[in-house]
């Protein structure tokens, strides 16, 4: 984890989901699709959290909030924006690995919103722990919100990008492991973890949950970021419309930077007292 804590120690995650119209697709369109399940009186954790643009949203929103993240840096930086803000809002900050909650008891949040922690978690262990935790936290019929950053995206963003490292054992590498790691000849970016949507949806149904909704956050959006940063305010609104739209078309998601799961914590039903053995 020192590799990405140090990564994001200097990062500028504070403006990231909102420096210009292409890259606020993502929040925009995350935001849309969880205010169907996420009410004012629920209590959530994020984790991941960044600096804390989804945690304040729905802090703002009357919910009660746990921000976590690996970065004791972000963690300083929502502390000193709570500092600011004069309205009261229910919003703590803990350093936390999403791997190990252990400071939280189990089964006492409405939502568990893991936004980023999949980007990093390079080893299967840890991924399948993650969403053990997230799940031990969580109560039964609660909502899982898991976030996902796209192999296919991943080659073609670096074509367009950096073609330097466009070779066939890099796309093999992503195709087949989705795994970079600082150090590594290949590694573009530092300590990280790119999937599909067929294999998140493989990964995630292994366990105690519900797949509700599926969607692309960003699309290819990050690509065409000059083209979209440049659209008069009716254009950008059209272009929003298509990207909602089209964001569970199966034929396209692939090509998503990030991808969206949503899940709910199965509940235990216990059979009729008068059911036939």
């Amino acid at each position: 984890m020192k590799n990405i804590i140090d990564f994001y120690e200097k990062y500028d995650e504070e403006s990231r989901p909102t420096a210009g119209n292409a890259k606020r697709i993502e929040f925009l369109t995350t935001t849309h699709l969880l205010n169907d399940h996420i009410q004012s009186n629920h209590k959530i954790i994020e984790l991941g959290a960044g600096t804390g643009v989804y945690s304040f949203y729905y802090a703002a929103m009357g919910c009660q909030v746990v921000a976590t993240d690996i970065t004791p840096h972000y963690i300083e930086i929502i502390e000193k924006k709570l500092e600011k803000i004069e309205d009261e809002l229910h919003l703590e900050a803990k350093v936390t690995n999403a791997s190990d909650l252990n400071q939280f008891e189990p089964e006492i949040f409405d939502v568990v919103l893991c936004l980023g922690p999949m980007y990093h978690l390079t080893e299967t262990r840890d991924r399948d722990r993650c969403i053990d935790e997230s799940l031990r936290v969580l109560k039964k019929g609660g909502l899982l919100a898991i976030a996902y950053i796209n192999k296919h995206f991943v080659i073609n963003n670096i074509a367009a990008k950096d073609s330097s490292f466009i070779t066939g054992t890099f796309v093999d590498n992503i195709l087949d492991s989705g795994v970079i790691k600082k150090g590594e000849k290949e590694c573009f970016w530092t300590d990280a973890f790119f999937t599909t949507p067929n294999e998140i949806e493989s990964f995630i149904d292994t366990f105690n949950v519900t797949i509700i909704d599926h969607i692309a956050t960003d699309g290819i959006s990050p690509i065409l970021k000059d083209a979209i940063d440049s659209m008069s305010e009716k254009q950008y609104m059209a272009w929003l419309h298509y990207h909602q739209k089209s964001c569970r078309d199966k034929s396209i998601m692939g090509l998503s930077n990030h991808g969206l799961v949503l899940c709910r914590k199965m509940q235990y039903i216990p059979p009729l007292k008068n059911a036939v053995e």
